[in-house]
């Protein structure tokens, strides 16, 4: 049906021939984005926003000290430099003068010292407070340069510093929950805020005063939809030009149409079983192992994702300073898995294709969340390939939290999960270490925690290194151990699908696993034949 809609409204479609060689003098000042969403806004403010388009369009009308560029490093921002202490304890900003909010008021470290106090400040409930937890000061040194001391050194600090400044001549006796600036922000980014119209939609205008230069664009409109249906036909028609998170059956149809760019991203998430490494099948490590040989990631990836993934060998996301490469994936050998279980002392007494061993059927019971398609995709494959080896599957089925109580629990005796956690990347946050240092271990639907003594040691290391180089060698150690260790069957990290009109020019950058918005300050619309 999508096909038949796309074809039909194609044609009524003006396409703008790409010219990727176009040169810097032919880029030109002027035009606007339509930005396109299901997302509908929330407030906008820095200090609260954790959801919805409004998180994103913080990143235009904001600065932070520092920010995340499209490889996934720290580059800066508000800050021109900084000095870390020889003991990794004392961070001291220098910020870049002449930034000013969009109200013309010059910003200054006391913006930043504000903006960090009011995060921390319990009244406020702000949800970043636990970024700043390893902080025990905030100082303005003068009106241009910052310090921050931490309680300990923090591996990657400055990564928690990717929160955006707000002006403090303007919040500093505001009720923050209700304030005006909730829905009408003041920044220092390269747009500023004209309108919030009806139907949600939103306007941005061009900073002409943005410390890095002005933007190409002269605005950005945001449009909000209800669904991804009416999205996909609003980008069909050329009501918007561009849109993140595309259903993979629209990328399909529009990867090879150069009237758009599309991209298809490895999200920073993976699929993985994760055992209760507690229980007396999976506490040796020979049937995590045959587990291991035993599934096809290379199937599993062209039937559930439709071969939109990337083979998962650990928790660490590929491509981050934490990940090692040097790691070699089990790869799918089930005459292998056979051998393991034999070893093991499974045999098929009763040759009904599932291997037992002291009248014991060789049994996996894996809970799945009946909410997500992707996981009863999922928990099928597996449970076919499995069965090759001689592994009965059984889905333990749940389609809520509350229904995980310790009664459930002891009478469906489930030994896996299948999970879909962070990946750990360079930022080494705590929502993707908590699966691995189980004395950071707060996820409330955390049934087993993984318990490795040389793991907990290493991570207690890194936390106590300031060399950057030497934090890396020690977190690709535990990468490795992990890895070896198997307490989870590692499947995949599937991909995200997003899509822009062909007609504008510097994108590329975008387009990555970190989205770093700040860049659509160097977007243009490409000009025909290059007038």
């Amino acid at each position: 049906m999508r096909r038949i809609i796309y074809i039909i409204l194609i044609m009524f479609t003006l396409t703008i021939p790409l010219t990727e060689g176009i040169s810097a003098e032919e880029k030109r000042y002027g035009g606007t984005l339509v930005w396109g969403t299901c997302n509908k806004p929330t407030i906008i403010n820095p200090i609260l926003t954790t959801t919805s388009v409004s998180m994103s369009l913080q990143g235009l009308l904001f600065n932070s000290l520092v920010r995340l560029n499209a490889r996934g490093k720290i580059e800066p921002d508000l800050a021109e430099s900084w000095d870390v202490s020889a003991d990794g304890l004392t961070y001291v900003f220098h910020l870049k003068k002449g930034v000013y909010f969009h109200d013309g008021v010059e910003c200054t470290a006391e913006d930043v010292k504000f903006t960090y106090d009011k995060i921390l400040e319990p009244g406020v409930n702000s949800p970043f407070r636990q970024f700043f937890e390893p902080v025990s000061q905030f100082k303005v040194l003068d009106k241009h340069t910052f310090q921050i001391t931490l309680k300990k050194p923090f591996f990657n600090f400055a990564y928690r510093l990717i929160r955006e400044i707000v002006p403090r001549h303007i919040l500093e006796k505001a009720d923050l929950g209700e304030c005006v600036f909730n829905s009408h922000p003041v920044g220092t980014g390269p747009f500023q805020f004209k309108e919030w119209g009806k139907d949600d939609q939103l306007t941005l205008e061009y900073n002409p005063r943005y410390f890095e230069g002005r933007p190409y664009l002269d605005k950005i409109i945001v449009k909000i939809y209800s669904d991804s249906h009416s999205l996909w036909v609003a980008l069909m028609r050329g009501d918007i030009d561009y849109s993140t998170f595309i259903e993979r059956e629209d990328y399909e149809i529009i990867k090879d149409d150069l009237t758009f760019k599309a991209f298809a991203i490895p999200w920073d998430s993976y699929y993985a079983v994760f055992y209760n490494l507690a229980d007396s099948l999976l506490a040796g490590i020979k049937i995590r192992q045959a587990i291991a040989y035993g599934v096809d990631m290379k199937e599993l990836i062209k039937k559930v994702a439709y071969g939109y993934g990337k083979e998962c060998i650990g928790p660490f996301y590929p491509g981050s300073s934490v990940f090692n490469s040097s790691i070699k994936p089990y790869g799918y050998d089930p005459n292998r898995s056979l051998e393991i279980l034999k070893e093991a002392g499974w045999r098929d007494e009763d040759n009904d294709g599932i291997l037992e061993k002291n009248g014991e059927k060789l049994e996996l019971r894996v809970l799945v969340d009946t909410r997500n398609h992707v996981y009863q995709r999922i928990i099928m494959v597996i449970r076919q390939q499995l069965q090759q080896i001689g592994i009965k599957v059984k889905a333990v089925l749940y389609d809520n939290e509350e229904m995980l109580t310790p009664e459930f629990l002891a009478q469906n005796k489930p030994q896996a999960q299948l999970s879909f956690p962070m990946a750990i990347g360079d930022s080494a946050e705590s929502l993707g270490l908590e699966d691995w240092y189980s004395l950071e271990s707060k996820r409330l639907i955390k049934l087993w925690v993984y318990q490795n003594k040389e793991v907990e040691r290493l991570f207690r290391l890194a936390e106590a290194t300031t060399d950057s180089e030497k934090i890396e060698i020690i977190y690709q150690k535990i990468h490795q151990l992990i890895y070896v260790d198997q307490p989870a069957c590692f499947l995949y990290v599937p991909f995200v699908f997003h899509a822009i009109s062909g007609k504008f020019g510097n994108v590329d950058d975008f387009f990555t696993l970190y989205m770093p918005y700040y860049t659509m300050k160097d977007w243009y619309i490409k000009q025909k034949g290059g007038d």
